[in-house]
């Protein structure tokens, strides 16, 4: 029970909702998610399961991947549209290259508001919490974000005023609702988020993922979680595996590694991940899993 599971989290479920739902099914209260998913949208919730919990904290600054539906020409409270519409604007002078060169301005890194309706905690109140009760929201301060891509830039015809869908590369804490009402501001006609659905986050794929459906039924897989970390992979001499039974440090020099690694016994076993700490110059536990 010691693994990931990817969830494709359908419309109308919050990412809570869906840790409910698995802890009944796997029968642990021991999981916890990777980046919280609107209930609006939908795509990859990665859930951790019992001591796969402690790797959280590896998987939360992976990048993120998106299919966004984005419509100009309004404005919503939510900068979405499940939100109250406040204003509308002309979007007939747009057209494809206008709309795409200014989008694609908005890579690399920059600082980004955070929606009104988001979990973001003020003062231990979540501003959505506020929101909803027309309460005065507090100056959120703009947050480090980064785009690295943009792309698959389609306009959909079909749809009420300007509406396309583009493919974004986005760092941890980027919010795609803000993009939508930042581009809209950007291009001065309003924008708001139409769709949503994560693709990816980092190795973590759709197209491996469980439908809710699946997970209810008892057909799902949990995956072994160290294939997704980052991390260099070093094998323990045997008769230094007791350092890491006992939570000791190791002598960088010895091990011949001075970064984050994850340590293996010679039958491959994980016993741990440990970290760098340059100003000892040893190697510390970070993670215990033997």
């Amino acid at each position: 029970m010691d693994g990931v599971l990817i969830v494709n989290k359908p419309k109308n479920y919050t990412s809570h909702d869906i840790v409910n739902i698995a802890r009944k099914v796997l029968k642990t209260k021991r999981i916890g998610h990777i980046g919280t998913l609107d209930p609006n949208a939908t795509g990859v919730l990665v859930l951790c399961v019992d001591k796969a919990t402690k790797l959280v904290k590896y998987f939360e600054h992976h990048t993120k991947t998106y299919r966004a539906t984005i419509r100009l020409g309004i404005k919503t409270n939510t900068d979405d549209m499940t939100g109250t519409v406040l204003a509308t604007a002309d979007t007939n002078l747009l057209n494809s290259e206008m709309v795409q060169n200014a989008l694609f301005e908005m890579r690399g890194p920059q600082k980004q508001v955070p929606p009104n309706f988001s979990a973001i905690k003020v003062k231990g109140r979540k501003l959505y919490e506020l929101a909803r009760r027309d309460l005065e929201i507090p100056v959120i301060e703009p947050r480090n974000i980064e785009v690295f891509s943009l792309e698959d830039f389609f306009v959909l015809e079909d749809q009420p005023g300007f509406t396309f869908e583009v493919t974004l590369c986005v760092s941890k804490g980027t919010y795609i609702r803000s993009i939508a009402r930042d581009l809209g501001e950007k291009l001065g006609v309003y924008g708001t988020l139409v769709d949503l659905v994560r693709l990816s986050i980092n190795k973590f794929h759709l197209e491996d993922a469980s439908s809710l459906e699946d997970l209810m039924a008892g057909e799902y897989q949990l995956l072994e979680p160290f294939q997704f970390l980052n991390l260099p992979k070093v094998t323990l001499p045997k008769q230094l595996e007791y350092f890491v039974h006992n939570g000791r440090f190791l002598d960088p020099d010895i091990i011949g590694i001075k970064e984050d690694c994850i340590l293996v016994s010679e039958t491959n076993e994980i016993l741990a991940i440990y970290f760098y700490d340059q100003q000892k110059n040893q190697l510390r536990m970070s993670v215990k899993w033997c």
